[in-house]
């Protein structure tokens, strides 16, 4: 889906009333880069390399990414093994398997820097929301309520954790649902 950078304008224009007097640093999923947020952007945004890399297909705009990187507008850093490992063990806990490298190192970069999360990856809001991180939906209204996922056996109901895949019991294949989690409730909430 190709979003008009108007629309991205119009983004960036709302979040005025998020600036004050300290500057809002915003980490930039590969959704925001797709959608151009890093050419409308007056901030420093930051990145992972591995985010990076699944840019990196974009040869035609290719030169612009390193020009900004050049003039400091983007800033590719790494999160530390602490903050990911922290990040992998709420995973476990929400049952969320969508997730790839690139995603985790991001999250955990935003939750690390106290950046704002830029995103239209509802796996990625989903974690975001739960560990109480800003975002930014561009293109999307974004998500109302965290989830959970649980797998389940649809023939005898036992629930099973997200590595399982056929029941212990009967034999057949795992189901997945959610169980919708309070809106406000986060990682922080529930410590």
């Amino acid at each position: 889906m190709v979003y008009s950078s108007e629309l991205v304008k119009e983004e960036l224009d709302s979040l005025k009333n998020l600036v004050s007097k300290s500057v809002v640093n915003f980490a930039l999923d590969a959704t925001a880069f797709y959608q151009g947020f890093h050419l409308h952007s007056n901030n420093t945004c930051i990145t992972t390399g591995l985010v990076f890399e699944e840019i990196s297909h974009i040869q035609e705009k290719f030169s612009v990414l390193e020009s900004l990187i050049s003039n400091k507008r983007i800033v590719i850093l790494e999160p530390n093994e602490k903050t990911i490992k922290m990040i992998k063990s709420i995973i476990t806990k929400i049952g969320e398997t969508r997730l790839s490298k690139a995603d985790i190192s991001i999250i955990a970069l935003a939750k690390e820097s106290n950046a704002t999360l830029v995103t239209d990856d509802f796996a990625i809001c989903n974690l975001a929301k739960t560990l109480a991180i800003e975002l930014l939906n561009l293109g999307t209204k974004g998500i109302k309520d965290t989830r959970k996922w649980i797998k389940f056996c649809k023939s005898c109901g036992k629930g099973y954790p997200p590595s399982q895949k056929v029941c212990s019991l009967c034999g057949n294949k795992l189901r997945i649902r959610f169980k919708k989690l309070s809106s406000s409730k986060t990682v922080q909430d529930q410590k």
